[in-house]
């Protein structure tokens, strides 16, 4: 009987694409060097330095009936989207 080889199938396990969250030391470190960017930066710089990288918004809400508009798509495309069970739910 001879070893049979697998070939892998190039896929990657799905928690790879979910973001990295930061523990409890690692918050603090950036809740501290926000504030020491706040204290020793004027607001323009200190603006600078906290948007650095960020992308324009391509869309957005321009009042609540829109926004409410929205929703009601959304809802009809996910029924269940508002529904969470206890076990699932995040919080």
């Amino acid at each position: 009987m001879g070893g049979s080889s697998v070939a892998p199938l190039g896929r990657t396990s799905s928690i790879e694409n979910e973001p990295r969250t930061l523990n409890l030391n690692q918050i603090q470190f950036a809740r501290d060097a926000a504030l020491y960017i706040i204290n020793t930066r004027d607001l323009e710089e200190a603006m600078r330095i906290f948007t650095k990288g960020l992308k324009p918004v391509v869309g957005c809400v321009h009042d609540k009936e829109e926004y409410a508009a929205a929703e009601d798509l959304d809802g009809l495309s996910n029924p269940y989207s508002r529904i969470r069970d206890i076990a699932t739910a995040p919080f």
